[in-house]
């Protein structure tokens, strides 16, 4: 202390020398800073400090200061269980006398740099300082409460103060003992450890003895008592025995009577003994957060430490071994078992999160439990389910691409009216439109297994037979023309009885089972009039399905949409972290394989095959035999057409109701929008090469139909016979050829690519036409036929309305006055009004035209007067 508080020096005899004075004895007389002080007083005992308090006047500016007395409340409460930090509540702050590192500053720097030579008392500074006390006050009155409960556990005995007063009372006598464990770290006595250890002691019996009246009334089911013993525990330090306790000794950990090999015994669909369990569970679960609400605090988190702890210990390992159950049968098997898992632990979340339950959990930390639960397997579910959508689509396209030999040899004769087409294009999509709304299992049971909705021939003249056997025995008069022969029939869920006809079975999709009309009554009737709607559509549009199958499209929608519906699933529940957008990645790229599958494997290979149809096909006398404008090529192609206008309608009518739900439309940069963008672009391309090959086509038929059926006694009629006015047949055949298949294409593009398409048609035909009028021969009364012919042409022309053809037409109308004038200068007249056709033939070609007479030999030298003269400039 001599550092500190020196004391005076003893006065020196004259005959000793005085002794010597080091130089730097000003510096060996600085004292420490009063922060570095304080800090030390902090790891002082009590007796200690009162010690200090009497060393001098600065050290019990010190020893008083609130800051050492905060110090040793904080200690107190780290042990606290909730009451001392009850009885302090509002009494506690800092109130030292100064903060550690404050000095006397103006204009921010030190007092004694602003005026030399003066020097600042850091001592002086704290006394300056008013004291409140409050903490040195606060923690008295515990001193003065606890301390001879702390000093009478010196003496080993059998039975303690504190057992003696509190004893009966087992909830204030475990928040005494905790109480005591906060004030022996204080160091309040010097023999603080010792006395620490009994109240350790003291603190492990008095646990030991209420843990075991805890259990006592847990197993006789005595509410009250196990409320008084679990307080008592969790005041005393916290209850985590009690509560583990509390959930260990549930009967659901170790008296489990149900065993997932219970599944899948009756049917592959199965699930029956998991949805008891799942609801044995809940009832366990409502149940306990009333056991919970009765016996434990509202602030320990008990109920959902024993949820927590079910799902851990007894759920999931069920769930783990149901999952690989499934998975050894079939991957659909286990698709189906873990979207039924998530929709059971989805219920749980919910009867967990109801306000009527005494003791429930936040809907977060309910998401939370089910993302613990399918945290172990979700990586192998999102790949399992993608790999599953991609080898359902390729064995669905691989079966059509099987069978595509088979469906082109049989009879095809069965061709739909460009009026029925558009009818049921309309019906159709309105049908699909409705179905894709419905709920999976609906879709299924129901939409996915219409019983033959693609019959062909064979089929359809049994169906025809039955529809007629039983029109007879039932009094109900006929359907319209336009209403297919039969009726395709729904297979409901009441009726999926076998595994052939189970929603699981991998073959559902594509079974074919017609039901009476007596078994079907008893289906579901909204799923079954919408299904019973698609049929109808389906089944008339199958004669336009050669290459492309509408049913097979609708299938792969079915597969996509069954595993978006599982995907959706997740994505609502909203799990938290990196599985979010993983689980968002797999919805987005399970849409994608859809698209892919639809223009790579299906549209782009069957548009390839009808182009090399097309390409291949040459006409012949035998297509002229019956209807000459029938060119199966071009007919197949055009209803293809029809088909990939209604897949692309079906696609974005998905997209728009299932899809668009999850992912922006406006967002060019997402996966799925582009990858749409792709497959509109790929069937558009098709589309676009086979229209222009259809086009080649389709005029090489009206060439081949001309050259062949255009009769040289057409134009040049012999003297004796009277000429019909009508059209000829080549004209007509010519006609009903183009205007038969352009109008097939009727509402299966846009109005301008329409247009574009009439316009290409409507050229090229006035340049085969021309071509064809050049190598005939036309006499006087023949030119009337062919003024009819022409003025077919011109009107055939007019009803494609396009304004850029029309002109060609009525100069060959104009034209073919020439045939039926006498005078040679009145033809010469008619080829030099060059007006009257439109300024599209020259000079050159009216006399190739005019040449085509009969007579003009005998004309010609008239006519081509002016072509010959010449004259020298």
């Amino acid at each position: 202390m001599s550092f500190i508080d020196a004391p005076d020096e003893p006065p020196q005899s004259p005959n000793m020398p005085a002794p010597l004075k080091p130089v730097v004895a000003a510096k060996q007389q600085r004292s420490l800073p009063p922060d570095i002080l304080i800090r030390i007083f902090q790891y002082l005992p009590v007796p200690s400090l009162t010690n200090v308090a009497l060393a001098s006047r600065r050290f019990k500016v010190l020893a008083y200061d609130d800051e050492i007395w905060d110090d040793k409340l904080r200690r107190m409460l780290d042990q606290d269980t909730g009451a001392l930090a009850a009885t302090l509540e509002g009494k506690t702050g800092n109130s030292a006398l100064m903060d550690i590192g404050q000095s006397i500053r103006i204009n921010n720097k030190p007092l004694n740099a602003l005026i030399p030579g003066l020097s600042t008392d850091p001592y002086s500074a704290r006394a300056r300082a008013k004291s409140t006390g409050e903490s040195r006050e606060n923690f008295k009155e515990l001193y003065i409460r606890l301390l001879p409960y702390y000093t009478d556990l010196r003496q080993k005995h059998r039975e303690s103060k504190v057992l003696k007063d509190y004893g009966t009372r087992p909830e204030e006598c475990a928040k005494l003992l905790n109480t005591l464990k906060g004030f022996g770290a204080c160091g309040v006595v010097d023999d603080y450890k010792q006395i620490n250890e009994a109240v350790e002691t003291l603190c492990q019996y008095f646990e030991s003895a209420s843990l075991h009246e805890f259990e006592i009334a847990y197993d006789v089911h005595n509410t009250a008592e196990m409320k008084i013993y679990a307080h008592a525990l969790i005041a005393l330090n916290g209850g985590s025995i009690c509560i583990q306790t509390f959930v260990q000794k549930h009967p659901i950990f170790f008296d489990n009577p149900f065993n997932p090999d219970d599944n899948y015994k009756s049917s592959p669909s199965d699930l029956e003994p998991f949805k008891k369990f799942m609801s044995l569970v809940i009832e366990e679960f409502k149940q306990q957060s009333h056991v919970v609400a009765e016996s434990f605090p509202e602030n320990v988190d008990v109920y959902y430490m024993f949820v927590d702890r079910v799902l851990e210990d007894v759920v999931s390992d069920y769930v783990n071994s149901l999952l690989g159950i499934a998975q050894s049968h079939e991957t659909r098997l286990y698709l189906h078992t873990i979207s039924i898992v998530l929709d059971s632990m989805a219920e749980v979340v919910d009867e967990l999160t109801k306000e009527d339950l005494p003791r429930k959990i936040d809907r977060e930390r309910g998401i939370n439990l089910i993302f613990k639960l399918f945290l172990p397997f979700l990586d192998d579910y999102l790949y399992e389910e993608q790999s599953y959508v991609k080898t359902a689509c390729d064995e669905l396209i691989e079966e059509w691409n099987n069978d595509s030999g088979v469906r082109r040899g049989e009879d095809q004769s069965a061709r739909l009216s460009n009026h029925s087409r558009e009818t049921f294009k309309r019906n159709y999509l309105n049908a699909f439109k409705k179905v894709i709304a419905l709920p999976v299992d609906l879709v299924s049971t129901a939409a996915t297994t219409i019983a033959s909705p693609f019959q062909r021939s064979s089929t359809l003249k049994t169906s025809e037979a039955d529809s007629r056997k039983e029109s007879t025995d039932s009094p109900v008069s006929g359907s319209p023309k336009s209403t297919p022969p039969t009726t395709p029939k729904v297979i409901t869920a009441g009726a999926l009885g076998d595994e052939k006809a189970s929603p699981l079975s991998p073959k559902s999709p594509t079974s074919a089972s017609i039901q009476s009309p007596q078994s079907s009554r008893h289906s579901l009737k909204s799923s079954d009039t919408r299904s019973m709607d698609l049929g109808f559509t389906m089944h008339e549009l199958d004669m336009m399905q050669d290459l492309l199958s509408l049913e097979t499209v609708l299938q792969l929608i079915h597969i996509n949409k069954d595993a978006e519906r599982r995907m959706e699933r997740f994505i609502k529940i909203g799990f938290p972290g990196r599985m979010r957008g993983e689980i968002q990645k797999t919805f987005e790229h399970i849409f994608v394989s859809l698209l892919k599958v639809l223009g790579n494997q299906h549209i782009e290979p069957a548009f390839d095959r009808a182009l090399e149809h097309l390409t291949s096909y040459t006409p012949d006398l035998e297509s002229l035999e019956g209807n000459a404008g029938d060119v199966p090529p071009l007919t197949e192609f055009f209803e293809m057409v029809h088909v990939g206008d209604v897949i692309q309608q079906m696609v974005q009518l998905y997209y728009d109701e299932e899809i668009s739900k999850y992912v922006d439309k406006h967002d060019f940069i997402n996966e799925v929008n582009k990858e749409k963008k792709v497959f509109e672009r790929i069937l558009d391309d098709c589309v676009a090469n086979g229209m222009d090959r259809g086009i080649q086509v389709l005029l090489a038929q009206v060439q081949y139909i001309l050259a062949h059926e255009q009769k040289p006694e057409d134009y040049n009629p012999p003297e004796n016979v009277i000429c019909d006015l009508k059209p000829t047949k080549a004209c007509r055949d010519s006609i009903e050829c183009i205007r038969s298949n352009t109008s097939m294409l009727n509402g299966a593009a846009e109005k301008s690519t329409m247009d574009l398409f009439f316009g290409e048609i409507g050229r090229r035909f006035a340049e085969v036409l021309y071509k064809h009028l050049k190598t005939q021969v036309v006499n006087e009364q023949g030119g009337f036929r062919y003024i009819s012919d022409m003025n077919a042409y011109y009107d055939f022309a007019a009803s494609l309305r396009q304004k850029s053809v029309t002109p060609y037409f009525a100069a060959l109308k104009a034209l073919a006055n020439i045939y039926i004038i006498s005078s040679a200068q009145d033809i010469k007249n008619v080829i030099h009004d060059l007006e009257r056709y439109h300024g599209l033939m020259k000079t050159e070609d009216l006399f190739e035209f005019a040449a085509c007479r009969s007579d003009w030999p005998v004309v010609k030298k008239v006519v081509t007067k002016d072509m010959t003269d010449c004259s020298i400039m």
